[in-house]
């Protein structure tokens, strides 16, 4: 675990259409959100990787019950590990009904906050796929008497002034950037209208900016693999910041498809 002088440490496992896992912890508490790297084996791959980086788990949290976030490999080995699940009401249900109510045992729902150690957890929910609760999340704790928090807004089709509210003030912002407009309209892909594009993640952060301090760190997620680059997202941000005269202020890290990121550490 990390000294007490740190605030958060970060580290995408895996971030994309295939196959979602984040890491967030502090000097007492690590947690999961959402948790499905594909197969059996690759998820208890994923939790050795997670034992090595931040010591035993306390949670997982999950956003939705879309197979990339959550499914039947992955329940089976949290189960296995003797590890719980939360999530939203709703996101329980669909949980259980498209994956089985064989792990219904292991999770568990919850309304207004969640404490985990000395995290406490927070959603509010989002527009996603029709049909399906969706939820992002923030995590907050206190280092040297101030709030720290960190916001997770991954797998939406559109913000509100509310979800910008939501993610103000936060040190860390996990924010879907899931394709370019133009490579989308090249190429099509079903199912993109659902996530948000890399001018609304822009728009999405210029106005979470523009409500409090600057995040330290953003980590742009969810990246579609045909319809989008990791270079173009930091560049859309950074040419939608010059054009409203609002300087960059924070680090940008772009999250691996398939591949674990560096970990980000919040002071």
């Amino acid at each position: 675990m990390v000294g007490g002088h740190i605030a958060f440490k970060f580290k995408s496992l895996f971030s994309g259409s295939s196959g979602n896992a984040y890491l967030l912890w502090t000097s007492a508490t690590a947690v999961l959100v959402d948790f499905a790297p594909g197969s059996q084996r690759a998820c208890r791959e994923a939790l050795a990787v997670a034992a090595k980086t931040c010591g035993p788990l306390a949670a997982v949290v999950v956003t939705h019950a879309h197979g990339d976030h959550i499914n039947r490999n992955s329940l089976k080995v949290l189960e296995e590990a003797g590890l719980k699940v939360f999530c939203h009401p709703g996101v329980r249900q669909q949980i259980i009904a498209r994956h089985g109510a064989k792990h219904a045992g292991i999770i568990s729902s919850f309304t207004g906050h969640l404490a985990v150690g000395d995290l406490k957890i927070q959603y509010t929910e989002v527009d996603h796929a029709p049909g399906f609760h969706t939820t992002a999340f923030t995590f907050t704790t206190k280092r040297g008497g101030k709030e720290r928090k960190a916001s997770v807004f991954t797998d939406f089709s559109r913000f509100t002034e509310a979800h910008a509210a939501f993610a103000a003030n936060s040190d860390l912002l996990l924010l879907e950037a899931n394709h370019d407009a133009a490579l989308l309209e090249r190429f099509g892909h079903p199912g993109s209208e659902f996530h948000l594009s890399n001018l609304k993640a822009a728009e999405f952060l210029h106005r979470v900016c523009q409500l409090g301090p600057a995040p330290q760190a953003v980590v742009l997620g969810h990246l579609s693999g045909e319809c989008n680059a990791p270079h173009l997202p930091p560049k859309e941000i950074e040419e939608f910041f010059r054009k409203k005269g609002l300087p960059v202020k924070f680090r940008i890290q772009v999250a691996e498809r398939g591949e674990p990121g560096a970990v980000i550490v919040l002071r």
